[in-house]
């Protein structure tokens, strides 16, 4: 028996594997990982944003974001455009096919979501939602 197994920390822990696998899956067609797809829709609803907006989002550092980054502008789905008014952040956004494969990555969490729910009822989820952001209020 694991330590703590029947934990919520424990349980939200393993909800979170099982969520990044069925992403992982879903994703892996469109050869992307769970960080890209993330990053990649983060920038879809922030066009513009700079890096260490995407990286407090992420919840990781300055390099692991710039890596993250670097393998979107290879697969020409990002590009940086550096503002006249501040030379010293570059802003980012989707290329056109960015733009295209985003709607396949909020797709594949659509499904995701739509398979949780099916689980359980309204009342469940508006219970579950309403102490989860609690306890994120109460982690900020």
């Amino acid at each position: 028996m694991i330590l703590g197994e029947n934990e919520l920390s424990e349980k939200i822990y393993r909800l979170s594997l099982l969520q990044q696998d069925y992403i992982s899956k879903r994703l892996k067609g469109i050869h992307l990982n769970v960080l890209q797809a993330k990053s990649l829709n983060y920038v879809s609803v922030n066009s513009g944003t700079i890096q260490k907006d995407l990286a407090n989002y992420l919840g990781k550092q300055n390099a692991t974001v710039t890596n993250i980054l670097k393998e979107l502008e290879k697969k020409q789905l990002i590009y940086r455009e550096i503002p006249k008014d501040n030379e010293r952040q570059k802003k980012i956004f989707l290329t056109s096919g960015g733009e295209q494969l985003v709607g396949e990555v909020q797709q594949a969490f659509a499904d995701l979501n739509r398979e949780m729910e099916q689980i359980i009822s309204a009342k469940e989820k508006a219970q579950i939602i309403a102490g989860l952001e609690r306890l994120i209020a109460d982690f900020k």
